[in-house]
């Protein structure tokens, strides 16, 4: 059985990459394809995953059409035959599955992304996701007469944190010491699903930057986007260090030993939190798998206001190193009770396997 993953996001490399080399394990034969967007390769291959690069990100509506139809004939062209796709919500891969009669394995944790889910989740043979999201709010999506749900009780890190070991000469090459440093990843402003209308993220940021080199940490700045106004202000500054998408950046190690990690999106906040570091999201919209973790006892802080993330802010920067310590004993013992999302995979195989 040949199983065909696509990569269009960090995040999503960071889980697929994981299940990949399970996959392979398990003795199935794998075809993984990525989409060259900000540090999507670097991750794939700090996981050592083989890869197909195809298609690129692009911004305006009429340019994602065009580019989406241009990646939809490059791959017909390079793809090997496969049984199975499994892949996030994502119009050009479920279009060819379903145009190839082929089932669509569908992994999701963002029912607030709309236009993705709409295009994609409707052509589902089976959908996976945590069961701290409500099923209608996935249900919503897809076609109820012979779509397979499965959930699992977890979230999707949990795929790639249960084994985590840290590393603490990792940071040392970044110029970085334990509990010393701050890891601030910017929101993606720019997906279809991000409305923070009337919230100047950027000023928080920059007075999160400044307060934070006052007292004497240093910054680990991960930028989304080539036209960041922040990397550029900062490009030189000793104190800020920003990688570039072409290194390999492993945010587990990275966060692991941060003293804080904040981010725009929900991914990096939960990682840290599940290692046992202060996560701080400042993600505009509820997020049901953020609540989860909160609840389960994991240090995760979701503060969508402005003034209210910068009181946050202000607050867990002066968490004392024991109690640092202590979130980490914790929640080294929490994520054992978890599942992993490849657990309720590899039940959903197997129901489709029968019917190949």
């Amino acid at each position: 059985m040949t199983i065909w993953l696509d990569v269009l996001t960090p995040k999503q490399a960071k889980l697929f990459g994981h299940i990949y080399l399970s996959l392979r394990e398990n003795g199935y034969k794998v075809i993984l394809t990525a989409r060259n967007y900000e540090y999507t390769l670097s991750v794939l291959r700090s996981i050592g995953v083989e890869y197909k690069a195809v298609g690129q990100y692009v911004e305006g509506l009429k340019e994602k059409v065009v580019e989406e139809a241009k990646r939809m004939l490059s791959l017909l062209e390079i793809l090997e035959n496969f049984d199975v796709l499994i892949a996030f919500p994502n119009p050009v891969a479920s279009r060819i599955a379903f145009g190839l009669g082929k089932p669509y394995i569908a992994f999701t944790d963002s029912p607030h992304s709309k236009a993705p889910s709409r295009l994609s989740l409707p052509l589902s043979t089976a959908v996976i996701f945590s069961s701290c999201i409500p099923r209608e709010e996935i249900e919503k999506y897809i076609y109820r007469e012979g779509t397979i749900i499965r959930q699992f009780h977890g979230v999707d890190e949990v795929e790639w944190l249960k084994e985590f070991n840290p590393d603490p000469h990792y940071i040392s090459k970044w110029g970085l010491e334990p509990y010393e440093y701050v890891v601030i990843r910017p929101p993606e402003t720019k997906a279809s699903y991000y409305t923070m209308q009337g919230h100047n993220i950027v000023a928080l940021l920059e007075k999160i930057i400044a307060e934070s080199i006052a007292k004497g940490y240093k910054v680990f700045y991960i930028p989304r986007y080539k036209d960041d106004p922040l990397m550029h202000k900062h490009e030189g500054n000793p104190n800020v260090i920003i990688p570039s998408n072409t290194e390999d950046v492993d945010a587990s190690k990275i966060s692991y030993y941060a003293k804080l990690v904040i981010t725009g999106g929900g991914t990096m906040a939960r990682e840290a939190a599940l290692l046992g570091t202060p996560g701080l999201c400042l993600f505009p919209t509820r997020l049901y798998v953020n609540e989860c973790v909160s609840e389960w006892g994991f240090p995760l802080f979701h503060v969508p206001e402005v003034q209210k993330a910068y009181e946050t802010f202000r607050h867990l920067i002066d968490t004392p190193a024991n109690q640092l310590e202590q979130y980490k004993v914790l929640a080294k013992e929490r994520i054992r009770l978890l599942e992993t999302p490849s657990q309720a995979l590899k039940n959903v195989l197997k129901e489709i396997e029968k019917g190949i």
